[in-house]
């Protein structure tokens, strides 16, 4: 493998093993191996279709907030009552992403479902990513081009 003058290989290597930080990677994010993302995406993978049902129900929850708000005030037991499941809600599921994020577990998408961990390919920061649909973490891309570009891991 040339780094230099880009022939990659698209082999997945240890974190220890990248030659520069990338840029465009979140600020608290760090990275994994692809066996530690492989771990991690059975748990996510169910945390993430907790984010969807979560998601779901804050959107039927504002509607239903806008709903009342035709025919009643805003300061109505009604209206605080679903506002407060929805701030609820909300604070639920900033732990869920919190907890995704201490793995180094990132969603990229809710619909379609789509899951990422910062690693290391042939020396480069990239982002593994997951898809629902997916069995495994077959795909990565660069930081810098996104879900779209995503190029198939190369495994010994």
């Amino acid at each position: 493998m040339n780094i230099d003058e880009g022939t990659y290989a698209g082999r997945p290597m240890p974190p220890t093993a990248a030659c520069h930080v990338a840029e465009g990677m979140p600020r608290d994010a760090f990275l994994v191996s692809i066996e530690e993302a492989r771990r991690l995406l059975p748990k996510h993978r169910r945390s993430l279709a907790i984010l969807q049902a979560m998601h779901d129900e804050v959107n039927a929850l504002a509607e239903e907030i806008e709903h009342l708000l035709d025919g009643v005030p805003p300061e109505h037991p009604a209206v605080k009552e679903i506002a407060d499941l929805t701030a609820t809600t909300i604070g639920e599921w900033q732990e869920v992403v919190s907890d995704m994020e201490s793995h180094g577990t990132h969603v990229v998408s809710l619909d379609p479902g789509r899951l990422q961990w910062f690693g290391v390919v042939d020396a480069r920061v990239v982002a593994f990513g997951w898809e629902e649909g997916e069995d495994d973490i077959e795909w990565y891309h660069d930081v810098s081009e996104g879900f779209g570009a995503r190029k198939p891991l190369i495994e010994a």
